[in-house]
């Protein structure tokens, strides 16, 4: 093997190296939580679950994703389903996992369905159901006080942040550089 061949390979690996080592750095973190509530106070029994994802740590967040992943058969509705206008997001993160006290999330999945968890904006607390006037969810799954809305951790999941992706990209175009440099000056001394 030539001695540019050996360089070319080790200049190859080093850029590799450098572009791993970099894809470990500058990345955002997205936590993903589930939630999940009882019927207490509504018309339909059964159980409302889902995911929510918020920046990583701890403070004070407007969720990214709120998706209800299962739900009873009476409410008519359909898994999964996300909320297409959002009226209130607040979740407050301590000590990573949602703190309920902090926590107040509406958002509307059509014009007469609603998700509420642990809402402050009308005294329903938690529920998902059709608003039917003014019942304001006694029609669906509803818990008054949120006495069973529990939240856990699901997981972090890494989003690469749009400075890294460049940087990797500018670190690729250095070494395909670099490499036709050095072989243009072996091409001229030989």
């Amino acid at each position: 093997m030539t001695t540019v061949n050996v360089l070319k390979k080790l200049s190859m690996a080093a850029a590799g190296a450098a572009v791993i080592a970099l894809g470990t750095v500058g990345t955002a973190q997205a936590a993903t939580f589930n939630f999940s509530f009882s019927n207490v106070d509504g018309a339909v029994n059964g159980n409302v679950g889902g995911t929510i994802q918020l920046p990583d740590g701890d403070g004070t967040f407007a969720a990214t994703s709120v998706v209800i992943t299962s739900l009873p058969d009476g409410l008519g509705l359909t898994a999964p389903l996300a909320p297409s206008s959002i009226i209130q997001n607040v979740f407050s993160v301590v000590a990573g996992q949602i703190n309920l006290a902090g926590t107040q999330f509406v958002g509307l999945i059509n014009p007469s369905t609603a998700l509420a968890l642990n809402t402050t904006i009308v005294p329903v607390g938690t529920f998902l159901d059709a608003l039917n006037g003014a019942s304001l969810g006694a029609t669906g799954v509803q818990d008054i006080d949120s006495s069973t809305l529990t939240f856990t951790s699901a997981s972090a999941a890494a989003v690469p942040e749009p400075a890294s992706v460049i940087g990797i990209l500018g670190l690729g175009a250095f070494g395909v550089t670099s490499l036709r440099k050095r072989k243009q000056a072996t091409a001229v001394k030989a």
